[in-house]
């Protein structure tokens, strides 16, 4: 897609450019497709997430993600750094774009201008290119349903250096702006691997020499004697309500997190954290 031909020189990665930034409303394609984006409502096939603000679009420049569309609103008040970042990102865009603050309040109500707004594309991973005979460690998700948690799982992968997050029987997507929060921003650099079914996702997994272990309550192992890290691992959590799906119980070991006080389970991605840490622990033999 073609560079913006109507900004003249000078360029916006200056930010004197973003003055030259073609204004427009709310009735504008890119604004009404930004706004479908910030509530989840594009198609699935619709690769993108929302990003607004000065740190999210730091982690975005930081890479070489794509950003499709940059919406900038100026507002009254000064703001050299978050010019500097928002001339940046309108240089980056396939096309950028000004916006008045009302717009801006339909966009994004809880926003105040200055404000930098956009659309991200997320990178999409091969399995085959991910799960290999050098990787050693995965988290699946399975039934993952809030976009906050799905973001968090992300970020404990990344912290833990693991391969990839799996996602099976997913409702929530990685392309929600809680989703893109919650990570800060890793879902930009960590591979996310969806599969159809949980069969396709074992036979990849079994395929690249990985032994699953599926966090349960009920287990009867406890995860520090379970063998966790002692090779390729994938830790399976489950979702928030249901758990873990009876395909990925069958046949593999099932380990607790022994819980001392009153709960008796642990939040998906506090589990997350707990068995990854642990696998990671084991891996690098400390």
């Amino acid at each position: 897609m073609p560079r913006l031909t109507h900004l003249p020189l000078p360029s916006t990665a200056h930010p004197a450019g973003l003055g030259r930034l073609q204004p427009v409303g709310a009735g504008h394609d890119e604004v009404r497709r930004y706004s479908r984006a910030r509530r989840n409502l594009l198609p699935r096939s619709d690769h993108v997430s929302a990003v607004i603000g000065g740190w999210a679009h730091e982690v975005v420049l930081a890479g070489d993600a794509t950003v499709e569309v940059a919406l900038w609103c100026p507002g009254d008040r000064a703001h050299p750094a978050l010019e500097a970042t928002a001339a940046a990102v309108a240089d980056r865009a396939l096309r950028a774009f000004r916006i008045s603050e009302r717009t801006l309040a339909r966009l994004q109500p809880e926003a105040s201008a200055p404000a930098l707004l956009s659309l991200v594309r997320l990178p999409r991973w091969e399995p085959r290119r991910v799960l290999t005979a050098a990787s050693r460690l995965v988290l699946v998700a399975d039934g993952i349903e809030y976009a906050g948690n799905l973001g968090t799982l992300v970020r404990t992968a990344d912290a833990c250096a693991a391969d990839a997050l799996v996602l099976t029987n997913a409702t929530a997507r990685v392309t929600h702006p809680k989703a893109f929060t919650a990570s800060r921003g890793t879902v930009l650099t960590t591979p996310v691997l969806s599969y159809r079914t949980v069969a396709e996702a074992r036979a990849d997994l079994d395929a690249a020499g990985f032994t699953a272990y599926v966090a349960d309550p009920a287990g009867v192992v406890p995860y520090r004697s379970s063998g966790l890290g002692r090779g390729p691992t994938a830790v399976v959590v489950g979702s928030e309500s249901d758990g873990v799906a009876a395909d990925w119980r069958d046949g593999l070991t099932r380990v607790a997190i022994p819980m001392r006080g009153r709960a008796d389970s642990l939040n998906v991605a506090a589990s997350a954290a707990v068995l990854l840490f642990e696998s990671r622990a084991v891996l690098d033999g400390c």
